[in-house]
């Protein structure tokens, strides 16, 4: 299995990469509030998600059922979202891309 260095100088099984980011675009185009409360809680793991959004992001595949994201979920998400609020912004997590 081939392994990818992303940008946060992190290395993940392309799968991996590319099954991440495959739920990142549907859960940005489908429902932009869970992807808000993923990016939150990927870069501060104590955030909790609001109201319903926990339950989304799990049936994304993207949080357990501990409420925890996965390390290698969350190495894909800080290397792919750029930005903060409303100017977040979705982009390849691969290093030189």
């Amino acid at each position: 299995m081939e392994a990818v260095t992303l940008k946060n100088g992190t290395e993940e099984l392309d799968a991996l990469v590319r099954a991440t980011m495959s739920s990142l675009e549907g859960l940005l185009n489908k429902n932009p509030i869970a992807f808000y409360e993923l990016v939150m809680k990927c870069r501060d793991q104590n955030y909790q998600p609001f109201g319903n959004t926990g339950q989304t992001l799990h049936d994304f595949a993207l949080l357990g059922p501990d409420g925890n994201v996965h390390v290698g979920i969350r190495n894909v998400v800080l290397s792919a979202v750029v930005g903060d609020d409303l100017e977040m912004t979705l982009g390849s997590p691969i290093q030189g891309h």
